[in-house]
C-alpha cells in the first residue's frame, strides 16, 4: 500500500504531454527544373549549405544582356561627356586656318582699294565690296573658332543627365540579374535536419511550392495541457522537466507560451485523472538538438 501510494503521488506531480515540430518548409523563389540532386531525408545540415539548384539557362543570358547594357549605356555616357573625337576636332582647326587665313587676303585687299577709291581711282563700289569681303572673312574666322570650342565640350547638361540616368538604369537592371541567377541556388538559413524531400533532381518546381522540409535544431517543443486550478502557477520561461520513456535522465525546458482561451480535454487523452476537466494549452521549448522524435508521448513535471 505504502508502494502504491507513493506511485500515485509522483504520477500526480506529472501531466501529459507530447513533442511537437515546427517545421520549416523550403520552397523555391523562382520556376524551373531542379538540376542538382536533392539532399537526403535524415541529413544534417549548417546553415550555407546547398539544399538544391534550379536550371540557369535563361538567367545566365539575361545577364549577359544586362552587361551589354550597361557596357553600352557608360559608353553613350562617356561619349557625352568627352565632346567631338580628335579627327573632327582637327577638321574644324584646318578649317578655321582657312577662315584665317581669307580674313588675311580680304584685309590685304581692303587697305590696297581704300587709297584708290578716296583718290577717285577706282569706284566706290569696289571699295564697298572690298570691305564687305574683309567683314565676312572676319565672320568666319569668329565662326570657325566658335565650331572649335563647341566641339571641345562635353554634351549638353540635360543630354549629360539623360546619359548618367540611362547608366544607372542599366546597372540596376544588371544588380536584379544578377540576384535572380543566384536565386537559382537555394541554401538553408538555419542549422536543421531534413525531414522530408517532396521533389528530386529533374522535376519541374513551380515559384512558392515547398521542396523540402526542415526541422531547425531548436525547433522542437513540448505541447501539454493544464488543469485551470494549476493555471496561476505557470510563468512563461518557468523551467519545466520532460521525461521521456527510454530516457534516464529528464530534459530541462522552458515554458515559451500559455493559451488563454479553455478548452475541454482533447480527445486523444494519454490519463484518465485529466480527463472531463477544463484545461488550457501550454508550450515548452526544448534545447537545440534533442534527440527526440515529434509525435512521442512525455511526461512533464513543474520541479
Amino acid at each position: 500500500m505504502l508502494i502504491s501510494a507513493c506511485s500515485s503521488e509522483d504520477v500526480s506531480d506529472r501531466y501529459v504531454g507530447y513533442v511537437e515540430a515546427e517545421w520549416v518548409y523550403v520552397a523555391a523563389p523562382q520556376s524551373g527544373w531542379l538540376i542538382s540532386p536533392s539532399v537526403e531525408e535524415g541529413s544534417t545540415l549548417v546553415s550555407g549549405e546547398v539544399l538544391f539548384q534550379l536550371d540557369t539557362d535563361q538567367q545566365v543570358g539575361q545577364l549577359a544582356e544586362a552587361v551589354a547594357r550597361t557596357s553600352q549605356a557608360a559608353a553613350q555616357a562617356k561619349d557625352i561627356d568627352s565632346g567631338a573625337r580628335p579627327a573632327e576636332i582637327n577638321a574644324l582647326l584646318a578649317q578655321q586656318q582657312q577662315a584665317e587665313a581669307r580674313l588675311v587676303l580680304a584685309e590685304s585687299e581692303r587697305d590696297r582699294v581704300a587709297p584708290l577709291v578716296a583718290k577717285g581711282v577706282l569706284s566706290n563700289n569696289r571699295g564697298d565690296q572690298v570691305v564687305a569681303e574683309f567683314e565676312a572673312s572676319l565672320a568666319a574666322v569668329d565662326a570657325a573658332k566658335e565650331a572649335v570650342n563647341v566641339a571641345m565640350l562635353a554634351g549638353r547638361e540635360q543630354a549629360q543627365l539623360g546619359a548618367a540616368a540611362a547608366y544607372e538604369s542599366a546597372q540596376a537592371t544588371q544588380t536584379v540579374a544578377q540576384w535572380r541567377l543566384e536565386q537559382r541556388t537555394v541554401h538553408t538559413l538555419i542549422d536543421a535536419r531534413v525531414e522530408q524531400v517532396f521533389q528530386r533532381q529533374g522535376e519541374f518546381v513551380n515559384a512558392g511550392s515547398p521542396v523540402v522540409a526542415l526541422l531547425p535544431s531548436n525547433g522542437l517543443k513540448v505541447r501539454f495541457f493544464m488543469p485551470q486550478a494549476k493555471l496561476p502557477s505557470l510563468t512563461v520561461g518557468q523551467s519545466i522537466e520532460v521525461f521521456s520513456d527510454g530516457s534516464s535522465m529528464p530534459l530541462t525546458a522552458n515554458i515559451s507560451y500559455i493559451s488563454a482561451v479553455a478548452e475541454f480535454t482533447p480527445p486523444v487523452i494519454y490519463s484518465a485523472e485529466v480527463r472531463d476537466k477544463l484545461v488550457f494549452m501550454v508550450e515548452a521549448s526544448l534545447p537545440s538538438n534533442t534527440e527526440l522524435n515529434p509525435g512521442l508521448p512525455v511526461d512533464v513535471s513543474l520541479q
